[in-house]
């Protein structure tokens, strides 16, 4: 009978060794679990990084260019001055024709670049796209005359209108006037 105890034993020491592989074999398939779910993480974080640097440097370049564009427009609006009062005698000669062609070129880039003018003459005044300067007699609360040409760059405000509003007619200003004293 020794014998059969002995066999007996060897199998209880087989399932214990077995149990205990079992065990371990769950502690490194949850082990590596971990490992792989800490892997996606930091492969997540890594993309959201990448990204968010991709975007920050697209808002550095835009941020860029507005602050380039704001410093050309007073050079557009001195060659605008410039033409409106050119004489006539000077309006047909070549080198006339060729600042002309340059003023072209520019407006041409800053509009490639997304720079679009404000229509302002006409229109309802709208205090985010136009600054009054002060009042005209025209019809109230419509722009009357622009003194400063406004511009956006990609649909965002990048300088306002200036604008003279209408403030109705005189006859009815004058009653309003009169009604008071």
């Amino acid at each position: 009978m020794a014998e059969g105890d002995e066999v007996v034993e060897a199998r209880i020491e087989q399932s214990e060794d077995i149990e205990t592989l079992h065990k371990a074999l769950a502690e490194e398939k949850e082990r590596a679990e971990r490992y792989l779910a800490n892997w996606q993480r930091s492969q997540a974080n890594l993309e959201n990084y990448i990204k968010r640097a991709e975007q920050e440097k697209a808002e550095t370049v835009e941020c860029a260019n507005r602050v380039l564009i704001l410093d050309l427009l007073p050079i557009v609006d001195d060659f605008e001055r410039a033409f409106a009062s050119l004489p006539v005698e000077l309006d047909e000669q070549n080198w006339t024709d060729g600042i002309k062609l340059i003023y072209n070129k520019v407006k041409a880039v800053l509009e490639t670049q997304g720079l679009a003018e404000i229509n302002a003459k006409g229109e309802y005044f709208d205090p985010y796209w136009h600054e009054a300067a002060g009042q005209l007699e025209g019809e109230e609360g419509t722009v009357v005359e622009e003194i400063r040409k406004g511009y956006k760059l990609k649909d965002r405000l990048l300088r306002p209108s200036v604008v003279m509003v209408g403030a109705g007619n005189k006859n009815k200003i004058q009653e309003e006037s009169s009604e008071e004293t």
